[in-house]
Formats: C-alpha cells, sequence, structure tokens
C-alpha cells in the first residue's frame, strides 16, 4: 500500500504543457505518458535512492535511455519483457511455480527485478480503490470542483494509510470509520455560531397562522351585486379553464375576484367562472 505523493491532471498531449511544466531535450523525445515519469520524480526529495515502479502504459524505451537502460526477460504463463534502471538479474531466488507439462508445483529460479517488481505493483492501484470506497458526495458539472472534493478524498486516504502504519498497537479502524471520525473532528472544533438575531422559531410562535382561504372568496366569487368587471392586465394562466397539461393564457382579469379569465369566441371564461362551480 502507498500513498500518492504528487499528481498531474491529464489533459490530452498538452497535459504538461497546459501545467507550465519544462522540459530537458531528452524528456521532449520521449511520448507523453513516458513524460509524465520524470516530471512526478523530480518532487521527490530522495530521488536517487528512490526505485519507481510503472505499467507499460507509462514505460517506452526513450524513457528507459534517459534513466539508464537495462532489460531481462522472464517467462511466466508468457514471456515478461522488464526494464529496469535499478537492479538485474542477481541475485536469483526461487519461487513455486505450476507446471503444466508434469502437472505439479515445481521451484523455478526467479531474477530479483521480478521479485521486487511483484512486492512493489499494484501500489497507486490499492490507493485509488480505497479513494472510490467512499467518495466525497458532491456532485457538481464544474470540473474544478470534482477535482478539488478528489484531492480532499486522497488527503484523507493517505491520512489513513499513515495512520494505520505508525498505530498499529492502537488498533486501526477502516476507512469509513476513520473518514467519519475526521468529520466529526472538524465539525467539534468550529462549532456554529449562534446568530444575534431573532431565531425563526421565535418568530414563528408569535405568529398565528390562518386557514387557507380560496382566492376569491367563494361569496364574493358568487355575488350578483358586484360588478364583475372584465379589465386587461398582463397575460397569465386562465384561473378556469386551464388544466394541467393543457394551459390556457388570458389577458383579461375580473376587476372584483383579481382572477385571470378568458373571455373569446371560444371561450368565456368569465361568465361561467361566476355562474358555474368547479
Amino acid at each position: 500500500m502507498c500513498l500518492c505523493h504528487d499528481m498531474v491532471l491529464y489533459q490530452g498531449k498538452t497535459t504538461l504543457e497546459a501545467h507550465g511544466v519544462p522540459l530537458t531535450p531528452e524528456q521532449q523525445a520521449m511520448g507523453v505518458t513516458s513524460q509524465i515519469v520524470p516530471v512526478l520524480a523530480s518532487t521527490m526529495s530522495s530521488p536517487s535512492t528512490t526505485a519507481i515502479f510503472v505499467d507499460n502504459f507509462f514505460t517506452s524505451m526513450e524513457l528507459v535511455r534517459y534513466l539508464r537502460d537495462q532489460n531481462c526477460r522472464w517467462k511466466d504463463n508468457r514471456k515478461v519483457y522488464l526494464l529496469s534502471t535499478d537492479m538485474g538479474v542477481e541475485p536469483m531466488s526461487s519461487v513455486i511455480r505450476y507446471c503444466s507439462e508434469t502437472k505439479t508445483k515445481e521451484p523455478v529460479s526467479c531474477p530479483a527485478v521480478i521479485r521486487t517488481y511483484n512486492a512493489n505493483m499494484g501500489g497507486i492501484d490499492k490507493s485509488d480503490m480505497l479513494v472510490h470506497l467512499y467518495r466525497n458526495p458532491m456532485k457538481c458539472k464544474r470540473w474544478y470542483m470534482r477535482m478539488f472534493a478528489y484531492v480532499i478524498d486522497v488527503s484523507l486516504t493517505n491520512a489513513w494509510i499513515m495512520y494505520r502504519q505508525d498505530c498499529k498497537a492502537l488498533g486501526v479502524n477502516g476507512v469509513k470509520s476513520f473518514r467519519i471520525q475526521v468529520f466529526r473532528a472538524a465539525s467539534n472544533q468550529w462549532p456554529v455560531k449562534s446568530s444575534s438575531r431573532r431565531s425563526s422559531s421565535s418568530l414563528v410562535e408569535s405568529v398565528t397562522v390562518a386557514d387557507p382561504q380560496p382566492v376569491p372568496n367563494v361569496a364574493v366569487r358568487f355575488d350578483p351585486s358586484l360588478f364583475h368587471a372584465p379589465v386587461h392586465a398582463n397575460r397569465l394562466t386562465c384561473k378556469y379553464c386551464s388544466r394541467k397539461g393543457n394551459i390556457v393564457r388570458s389577458n383579461v382579469v375580473c376587476r372584483v375576484c383579481k382572477v385571470h379569465l378568458c373571455m373569446n369566441a371560444e371561450h368565456n371564461c368569465c361568465v361561467s367562472y361566476h355562474e358555474e362551480f368547479d
């Protein structure tokens, strides 16, 4: 298991150019993916004593020549080609492998570079898996906000890995429990300050909420003594004939009821609204 030491936001061929990273002529001769390796390795505190393990996506002959090339071949189920500037075949060791010809497990000589690679490979994959187990629930279409949430997740995962390595005797909790403890500690450290203004609950206590009344009042709507004259106003939804999925708009409003009603050759909602109960 490893820590995430540094990262570069991938942007295709212009990845390093967009980040403003200067490249040497030797680095410019490599492919884009191979250029990322020396750029990320340059931020390490002790590069001369650090072994770097990369898969075939980042490996190229130009990269290995830039570091210092040395290769060997290891045959497992199929031939495996390795490029290394840190170690070679010696010292040899022995591993147990299944032989399909004899149908038995037999000891096989194994180069040092193979043994070391198998012991250290997959560290960043394990770290990435832990990051995605309990991702930040931030949902946003803006890519930089998603990147901000990802950096928080990586930082929490790194903290859990370091805590797991340094505090084994304390009984380390899982990633989920660790994240919950961090969030609880952060929320207790910065408590929400009470506002000097009156709270909304105190305002609600002093207000008497009246029962909902139809608009307009039924007595006013059907009172023949009132002059329900139609007047022109802004175009809004008809109160009488509009239904869900069939919205009808009108620029005629009742002067007394203050509701918009249709009044044209096809509909005369002004009359129907004041005579019929819908």
